[in-house]
């Protein structure tokens, strides 16, 4: 069985909460089918809520025991919320689909470079710690540590400092990861070929911005998991377990169009002039 993750996964103010997972639904059979993958496949959405966000609290306190699924189903369109055996997963179920949603924050080093920690809820203070610090204290309460790609976010001294952490020794797993907002004109970033000569492999998602329009670009782009298997009782620790060393792992979906692309970056920084 493949694994699907979108690995890079917020859900903004200005997103509904249906109209999200619906889209994650629809992209994730779209990007199986494909793949052309000849078994069948299980979906991951892996949260990185930033500061002023806990979204997953949230739908966790809405959500209903697993025992219950067979009371809660009422139909192949209904979308309903389960929580597993663990704190940081909940299971989201539509008809015959389901998808694992897991915890995770991203956080801010004082250099202003960004970590994501996955599968974990614990909230850090921002932009206190140096990346270094930031990487081993997010590994140390038990997030799987990830350096994300952003427009502009490893050029010039940041850029230096990423590829001076790379070359230190760490004795935590380390990913780096791409995101579904590089646009098809740009070229691989120099620091996705310095981690692939070190063996550290890539862990992406779709970062969607804080736009209505970027709603449905859930599991646009993220990570496939080839021959894994994701347990419904454990998700989070099943998904830990399978990516600890793991090579066996390829990317999915496109590159923004350029159009769409600097359509995006004007919104975005007229929004930040608001």
């Amino acid at each position: 069985m493949s694994i699907f993750i979108d690995a890079h996964v917020h859900i903004y103010s200005a997103f509904g909460i249906e109209q999200f997972f619906t889209a994650a639904f629809d992209n994730f059979l779209k990007a199986s089918k494909n793949e052309t993958l000849s078994d069948s496949a299980s979906y991951v959405l892996a949260l990185a809520e930033g500061e002023g966000y806990d979204v997953f609290s949230s739908l966790s306190q809405n959500a209903a025991s697993f025992e219950n699924k067979s009371e809660k189903q009422t139909g192949p369109d209904s979308l309903v919320f389960y929580k597993t055996a663990e704190p940081d997963s909940l299971l989201v179920c539509k008809g015959k689909e389901t998808i694992a949603l897991l915890a995770g924050r991203q956080h801010v080093s004082r250099e202003n470079i960004e970590v994501i920690s996955l599968l974990s809820s614990v909230k850090l203070e921002e932009k206190l710690m140096p990346l270094a610090d930031l990487a081993q204290t997010v590994a140390t309460n038990g997030g799987i540590v990830v350096l994300p790609w952003g427009v502009g976010k490893w050029f010039g001294g940041r850029g230096k400092i990423v590829r001076r952490f790379l070359d230190t020794a760490y004795d935590f797993p380390l990913f780096l990861g791409d995101n579904g907002n590089r646009p098809s004109f740009w070229p691989t970033p120099s620091l996705f070929r310095i981690a692939q000569e070190k063996h550290l492999p890539l862990l992406s998602g779709s970062d969607p911005l804080p736009l209505a329009s970027h709603c449905n670009r859930v599991a646009t782009s993220g990570t496939v998991l080839l021959d894994g298997k994701i347990s419904s009782s454990h998700p989070a620790a099943s998904l830990r377990k399978q990516l600890n060393g793991n090579e066996n792992l390829r990317e999915f979906g496109g590159r923004l169009n350029p159009v769409r692309f600097f359509y995006d970056q004007l919104r975005i920084n007229l929004l930040s002039c608001t």
